[in-house]
């Protein structure tokens, strides 16, 4: 049995249907730079989680297998990999930069041309402590790797 004070169709004019999809349009359109921002500083993230990972497997593949292991970080590509320093191999895992992330190394506070840190079976860093900054148009990220103990930390 149906009920005859409800109505069979649910009507809307077009002049409300146009105003509920121009509010829509709006709340989209406002929402939009905030994701471009979100994505931006993810992007930013993940990356830096990489190049830490990627340190990590240097230091720690030094360790085991007893000879020296560098991360190269290269501009012109634009990727960063783990290379062993006898043979001049390159292990599988590379991090790709980001067109909008940007990177720079300083050694003892001042910036260097010299893109690859080499770690020591010892467990310690050639060299002195570095600092590797990654950074977008609005935020940076920095990683310090101290050259004694190869610890790896970010900042």
């Amino acid at each position: 049995m149906k009920n005859k004070n409800r109505p069979l169709f649910w009507g809307m004019s077009l002049v409300e249907l146009i105003v509920v999809l121009g509010i829509v349009g709006i709340v989209v359109g406002m929402s939009v730079p905030g994701f471009a921002g979100a994505i931006r500083q993810l992007r930013l993230r993940t990356t830096t989680r990489q190049v830490l990972g990627l340190l990590s497997l240097a230091r720690s593949t030094a360790i085991s297998a007893h000879e020296e292991h560098a991360v190269v970080i290269d501009l012109e590509r634009r990727d960063v990999r783990v290379v062993t320093v006898r043979s001049g191999e390159a292990l599988e895992k590379v991090v790709s930069l980001p067109a909008m992330v940007s990177i720079e190394l300083t050694i003892g506070g001042e910036a260097t041309i010299d893109h690859e840190l080499v770690f020591l079976p010892t467990v310690s860093l050639k060299g002195r402590t570095v600092s590797i900054v990654l950074s977008d148009r609005e935020q940076s990220k920095t990683i310090l790797v101290t050259g004694p103990t190869g610890a790896i930390s970010l900042q």
